[in-house]
């Protein structure tokens, strides 16, 4: 399903995971925070990144502790030979 606000770009969205489709080729997955994490190069590798981004977010206790733990997934992304780009709804940064 394409679904776009007006001045949005138009995605594919897939699922409640938040998991969409952007340009022909880059998978990216949103957070409640409003970050968009990737690109990625498929659909599952978005979703499995996802899930694991989700678990580390459970341990959290706070918004502080929630935008350090996003920071240092896209940070270690780097480290792991993937670098992510991270997009930020409204122009806000995680904290």
């Amino acid at each position: 399903m394409k679904v776009a606000r007006s001045e949005e770009q138009e995605r594919v969205w897939f699922r409640s995971e938040r998991v969409f489709l952007s340009g022909e080729s880059e998978w990216y997955f949103q957070t409640r925070e409003g970050v968009d994490v990737g690109p990625y190069d498929t659909q599952f590798e978005a979703e499995v990144e996802a899930g694991l981004l989700k678990e580390l977010l459970l341990n959290c206790g706070d918004e502080a502790a929630i935008g350090i733990t996003i920071q240092e997934f896209v940070s270690d992304s780097f480290d792991m030979g993937r670098p992510l780009s991270p997009r930020y709804q409204s122009g806000q940064a995680v904290n």
